[in-house]
């Protein structure tokens, strides 16, 4: 399995060393490949390593290597057709081409042309694509044309047995109390905090926004640091600091699950057409999720009593509220139980066993 270093990257990386270590328990051994984000040449160096391997995973995202993607176009090619591999690629995102991108018309065009073309690669070289929706297949299959057989939809695994602290403690030791309102990780603008923080009268406290301003996963920083300061003078412009919590800094395992183990709900105010490794966390820990709406969470709503959908940006502050009362709440959880017996780490290593074993 190929997949970048924990030192470039934490989201991709962690989910791929977790997923390894649990189909390893299923009696099949993965071998690892990394490669550091955003420097393909550390991935280049890895080409002869992999051609002694019949069949090779690679864990993709736009970007990922760096190089606005372009050296998936060299290398997809000659590992999947030339070198004749079996060539499984996860796409952990798929952008659609109604996709509403930030910035001019002509970065509009250049970005949906690049995705468009990357599809195709991965099309051409791929003997297998898993994406964790069936919103992600669709739009590969209606607008990339790629064959439905070749899709195979596997839910984001998620961790099993994770240590949550009790909720009332956990607020006591993090010096909070009342309703908690989580809103946690990377803070840039497809993650909408803004959305959420303009309407945090209408909320009411204690909306709690953990992040670490300084990111290893995130090509832009500046991005970041400029929607962090957006988000900051939202709070400060309309006197919300008695409903917002601003943490910033560094967040170590053990405080990322305090965090949402004090929450009572996780808010993921998104935009436009991305997964999300924070809605498995917010799984694990069995916490409901109050989300915007967008394709992939839309369909978990369909199924499962986990997630609330906010279908306009204003319903957020109503969303909430309803989700607090306390049966709905109570059918929120049991929905979060149902999602993590069903797609925890176990019964989807499982699944990814029969997918290579079948390419055998």
């Amino acid at each position: 399995m190929v997949f970048p270093d924990t030192k470039s990257e934490k989201g991709i990386s962690s989910y791929s060393l977790n997923l390894i270590e649990n189909v390893n328990k299923q009696g099949l051994y993965i071998e690892k490949v990394t490669f550091m984000q955003g420097k393909p040449l550390t991935f280049f160096k890895k080409l002869s390593y992999l051609s002694h391997y019949d069949i090779i995973h690679i864990q993709h995202e736009y970007n990922l290597l760096g190089w606005y993607g372009i050296p998936y176009f060299l290398f997809l090619p000659f590992l999947g057709k030339f070198k004749k591999k079996k060539l499984i690629i996860t796409m952990h995102t798929v952008l659609s081409q109604k996709e509403q991108f930030q910035g001019g018309k002509l970065k509009t065009l250049l970005r949906k042309i690049l995705y468009k073309t990357q599809n195709k690669c991965i099309n051409f070289s791929a003997t297998k694509i898993i994406v964790h929706s069936e919103a992600f297949k669709k739009i590969l299959v209606d607008e990339y044309k790629i064959s439905d057989k070749k899709v195979i939809v596997l839910p984001h695994a998620i961790l099993e047995d994770i240590n949550i602290t009790d909720k009332n403690k956990a607020k006591k030791e993090l010096n909070l109390s009342g309703n908690v309102y989580l809103l946690i990780g990377t803070m840039m603008s497809d993650h909408g905090h803004d959305i959420v923080l303009r309407q945090a009268d209408k909320i009411g406290k204690t909306i709690l926004v953990a992040t670490n301003p300084v990111v290893v996963n995130y090509r832009n920083e500046s991005k970041i640091k400029n929607f962090l300061k957006l988000n900051q003078d939202i709070i400060q412009e309309n006197n919300f600091e008695k409903f917002v919590r601003l943490d910033l800094g560094a967040i170590d395992n053990k405080r990322w699950w305090k965090y949402f183990s004090a929450a009572d709900l996780v808010l993921l105010p998104y935009r436009g057409g991305i997964g999300s490794g924070i809605f498995a966390d917010a799984m694990a820990a069995k916490k409901p999720v109050i989300t915007s709406n967008i394709p992939y969470f839309k369909e978990f709503a369909k199924k499962y009593n986990c997630v609330k959908i906010a279908e306009n940006e204003k319903d957020f502050p109503k969303i909430i509220h309803n989700a607090m009362g306390l049966k709905e709440y109570k059918k929120m959880i049991q929905g979060c139980e149902k999602f993590l017996n069903e797609n925890g780490l176990t019964p989807i290593s499982k699944k990814y066993k029969k997918v290579y074993e079948s390419l055998k």
